[in-house]
């Protein structure tokens, strides 16, 4: 049987190669799962450990330990209390198998004191505190004097050293002997001499990473081996306390890891209390946080790889069915001639199994290679040079591309379970029935698949909306498989139902024009009209799903980037928005007061004028600085003054203000039981009015604003209030209290005047102005926007921001050090470009990206190979009717004719309605990935724009498919031989 299965691959040598690459991609997308999903997670780690570092100044892979000794006991009991506690740690941090990036132990004794510094009558010794560390020499380096020889000196004086500030604390000097004792029993003594000022010799070793001022504040440094071996026995030198500290690479360390410390804290951290051991991993807080991060990003790969996985389960199904359409003379010959069924299934099955041993071993590598080129992904299809993913090889890697391979062999043997049932006469039999109807079109699956899909979105959509209402922001948890499996049904559902109706179309199109059509356009026509079970709709389907995913893919990964991009675009407002410190009569009044006390700190108060402003009935004045520096700093192309203030107070007689509550919360207090009116408070005052006032002429060059969000150009508004200075934009929250366009409304905030304003337009979005900020109550805060000249003439100025938009071209950096070079004091900078990158580089962001370009590539892959694969079976299937159309004079012009027809009227329509279908797909079920993100900055709302350069990469797959088709379909047909296509029909 295994030499006739070699035959058999070596006659079929292009359709078994076909498959084995649809195993090698299955079980390598497969594989990519376990394996990019580790890499990114390590990735998020790493950030995460790194921003932790940052923010606190503590490594974040410490494992720290301590212990306190008891001063009443003697030498011998407490070194045999150091060596159990030094074993003790040593073994639980063994235990966690962590990658190592070394460690230190030190002992201290915090109650000696120097004898040789003369003490004042009625006073007391000062407290010293002599630390043994090891290897303190390999990571430190002095900073005057030199660095300390370890052990004792012929002259039997011990070299130490200490920082700075020890020094002072401690009133010592450098290059002086001091007699040192135990302030409890100075019976004994030991000499030490301090020779040199020791400082961190790298600021990036863990080694200090508790900080050597910090930590050891009175300290003096000897090594840890001296201490323990030579100062200790003498007697004067006790063990007050222990720290045994180790360092994790946690570069290094990975999701087994991170499982480790998880499962093992709580247990060590007992062993530890029972020993009396302190215990702590500054990091703790984010690793087990990490776990819930972790399941929400495995969960969110998992799902990308839905569609995928299902479009190479289809395709693997047509590969193996046109093999068998192909070989059905071969096996009904085999049953003729006396095999079983069960002897044909094992042909395809060991052939089956041989592909799938190649494939279990090549999938995982195959799935690392995918995994090193997506690392470095920065959108969809946008690869850039960034540091690689720490991507490797599991187990697991292995173990998914097994079951892969598993699914897909029982993928493969379907279609040959009822052909080994067909005997030589029941095969010839086939040929001449007419073809009944599908069982898929006798119960409607195209019908119940799309409208199903449709009904489940219209109920998902529902429930997150009764969800956001309810308060709920973090709808994360509530992915559901379904939302990626209904859109692959969907099109699926679409794609059934094109299949069923298109035949019906070519007969009719075929009978309307049958006097009209060429030969070659006739015998298309009929070819295509009569194959309503044939390979023609088969190939029809296969394209409709690899398309119309690629489509979905495409908008999906757009979608995405673009919101990420636009969120921050929006909440920022312009490319750099700055605040720069003002000098205010509250600055020249705390200038004098330091004068006066010393006990108040100079300075200039960096508070903001919300912070400065609380005292109504102060009248706070400021300097406005020169304006015409931003304009003259790098890369600014133009300047803006942009003032804003919460909490600002807005008021009209036909208000009914009743403040939306941002979130519903359970629990209440007394008074909320008492008030009889607790849902319907109103009052014709908004208190919770963020105010913004602009340049309107130069606010319109500065800002980044996607127009979508208004009803009309922003311009159109700005010109309004430009026109009309006394003017408000106000927004849309306004108009359910009452208000309406004409109407005027008093406003005042901090010891201003009131002054009134007219309502000039009532929007939903404004640039950085959030319709979900919440207030201090818990409401939604609304908004107004104001002209800045006619505000700054009603009140007193005030710090306001400058809104900048940068050249194309200019360097955020550069922008930067011109700042700093015209000596601006800022009190906030945010830069639009560097949250954007920020953002990109959010694991999350990125691993979806890295899923949908490897699902994009996998499926467009699938799409070429399946075209070539049906187009070739077909000409080669087809050799005796292009050998007769041959000799009864057609010419080879009009040959090619006919199949460019055919590809029209079968790839060409398949792929336009793909797109179509796909567009469709996209704008349903791509909101959806809304509940993924952080729903809590909902603004602008989720968007499906299709991008140009999307559509060109799709189209670009498709030209070159087409291409490579009707090269190789040409080069086919160019060599029958017409003669023996006669010769095959006579036999």
């Amino acid at each position: 049987m295994f030499t006739l299965l070699l035959r058999k691959m070596r006659n079929t040598k292009w359709m078994v190669f076909c498959l084995l690459i649809g195993f090698i991609i299955a079980s390598a997308m497969m594989s990519t799962i376990p394996i990019y999903m580790n890499a990114s997670l390590q990735r998020m780690l790493i950030k995460d450990m790194e921003a932790f570092q940052e923010e606190y100044m503590i490594y974040p892979g410490a494992y720290n330990t301590s212990q306190v000794f008891r001063s009443d006991t003697d030498t011998a009991s407490q070194l045999k209390a150091l060596e159990e506690y030094n074993a003790l740690t040593d073994k639980q941090f063994s235990e966690l198998g962590l990658p190592d990036a070394g460690g230190k132990k030190v002992i201290q004794d915090t109650y000696l004191f120097c004898k040789s510094i003369s003490v004042e009558d009625g006073g007391s010794p000062a407290r010293l505190t002599l630390g043994g560390m090891s290897d303190i020499c390999e990571h430190s380096t002095a900073l005057s004097g030199r660095m300390m020889e370890k052990g004792k000196r012929p002259d039997g004086v011990f070299e130490c050293m200490a920082t700075e500030k020890s020094l002072k604390t401690n009133g010592l000097a450098l290059d002086t002997i001091y007699e040192i004792a135990n302030i409890l029993d100075d019976r004994g003594s030991i000499k030490i001499e301090i020779v040199g000022l020791i400082d961190v010799a790298d600021e990036n070793d863990p080694f200090w990473a508790e900080g050597i001022d910090e930590a050891y504040t009175a300290a003096v440094f000897t090594d840890y081996d001296t201490m323990l071996d030579e100062m200790i026995p003498t007697g004067a030198v006790n063990i007050a306390k222990a720290n045994n500290n180790y360092f994790i690479d946690y570069t290094r360390l990975d999701i087994a890891g991170l499982k480790t410390i998880n499962s093992r804290y709580s247990a060590q951290k007992e062993t530890f209390k029972k020993n009396d051991v302190g215990f702590t991993i500054p990091a703790m807080d984010i690793l087990t946080d990490y776990a819930k991060r972790s399941s929400q990003l495995t969960l969110l790969l998992w799902l990308l790889q839905i569609p995928v996985i299902l479009m190479i389960v289809f395709y693997l199904f047509m590969v193996s069915k046109l093999n068998i359409e192909q070989e059905k003379n071969e096996i009904a010959v085999f049953k003729s001639r006396g095999a079983s069924n069960r002897q044909v299934l094992g042909i395809y099955a060991l052939e089956s199994l041989v592909l799938g041993v190649i494939t279990a071993i090549a999938g995982p590598f195959a799935g690392l290679g995918l995994c090193r080129i997506l690392g470095a992904s920065n959108g969809f299809l946008e690869f850039v040079n960034r540091r690689a993913m720490p991507v490797k090889l599991t187990p697991e890697a292995f173990l998914y591309a097994a079951a892969a391979v598993l699914v897909f062999f029982v993928t493969t043997l379907v279609p040959i379970i009822p052909a080994s049932r067909t005997t030589i006469v029941e095969h010839k039999r086939s040929k001449t029935k007419a073809h009944k109807l599908a069982l898929w079109e006798k119960i409607g699956l195209d019908v119940i698949l799309a409208g199903g899909s449709f009904a489940w979105l219209y109920y998902y959509k529902r429930t997150q909306a009764k969800l956001l209402e309810l308060g709920v922001k973090d709808t994360t948890a509530t992915i559901n498989p379904l939302m990626f499996v209904a859109s692959t049904a969907f099109i699926l559902g679409l794609g059934l139902f094109l299949i069923r109706i298109y035949p019906l179309f070519i007969r009719l199109l075929g009978r309307v024009g049958n006097r009209f059509w060429s030969p070659a356009q006739y015998v298309s026509l009929n070819n295509i009209g009569r194959s309503a079970t044939g390979r023609e709709r088969f190939l029809m389907l296969f394209l409709v799903l690899t398309v119309s995913l690629g489509v979905f893919f495409a908008n999906t990964a757009r979608a995405l980037n673009r919101n990420a991009e636009e969120t921050v675009e929006y909440a920022n407002g312009a490319d750099i928005v700055l605040t720069e410190e003002w000098y205010s009569s509250k600055t020249e009044a705390a200038r004098k007061n330091a004068g006066r006390s010393s006990n108040m700190g100079g300075g200039v108060s960096g508070k903001s004028a919300d912070e400065e402003d609380t005292d109504t009935a102060t009248v706070v004045t400021y300097t406005e600085p020169l304006f015409e520096r931003f304009e003259n700093l790098s890369g600014v192309k133009n300047a803006a003054k942009v003032f804003r203030r919460d909490g600002i107070t807005i008021k009209s007689s036909k208000m009914n203000v009743v403040k939306r509550k941002a979130e519903k919360s359970d629990e209440k207090k007394r008074e909320d039981f008492l008030d009889q009116d607790m849902n319907t408070k109103s009052s014709n005052i908004d208190r919770n009015v963020r105010l913004m006032t602009v340049q309107p002429a130069k606010f319109s060059e500065v800002i980044n604003f996607e127009q979508r969000l208004l009803p009309t150009h922003i311009n159109n508004y700005l010109e309004a209030l430009a026109e009309y200075t006394p003017g408000v934009i106000l927004s849309s929250s306004f108009k359910d209290y009452g208000l309406e366009l004409g109407d005027t409304v008093e406003c005042e905030w901090g010891a201003n005047e009131p002054f009134d304003v007219t309502v000039l337009a009532f929007v939903d979005y404004w640039p950085s102005l959030d319709p979900y900020a919440e207030a201090k109550d818990g409401s939604y805060m609304d908004f107004a926007v104001m002209n800045f000249d006619y505000v700054n003439v009603q009140t007193n100025m005030e710090p306001y921001q400058v809104w900048i938009d940068l050249e194309d071209d200019a360097s955020v950096q550069d922008f930067y050090n011109s700042v700093e070079e015209a000596h601006i004091r800022t009190t906030g900078m945010t830069s639009t470009k560097q949250d954007i990158i920020t953002k990109k580089n959010d694991p999350m962001l990125q691993g979806m990206n890295g899923a949908l370009t490897l699902g994009f590539i996998t499926i467009m892959i699938m799409c070429i190979i399946g075209f070539l694969i049906y187009w070739i079976l077909s000409i080669k299937s087809r050799t005796l009717q292009f050998g007769i159309l041959r000799a009864m004079g057609m010419k080879y012009r009009e040959i090619i004719s006919m199949i460019v027809y055919e590809q029209i009227l079968v790839s060409g329509v398949a792929i336009l309605a793909a797109i179509f279908i796909g567009g469709i797909t996209s704008e349903l079920f791509v909101p959806l990935f809304q509940s993924i993100l952080d729903v809590s900055s909902r603004v602008p709302e989720f968007a499906v724009i299709p991008q140009r350069d999307d559509y060109l990469k799709l189209y670009t797959v498709i030209a070159v498919m087409l291409l490579v088709g009707f090269l190789v379909l040409g080069r086919l047909i160019g060599r029958i031989n017409i003669s023996k296509a006669l010769k095959l029909g006579e036999d």
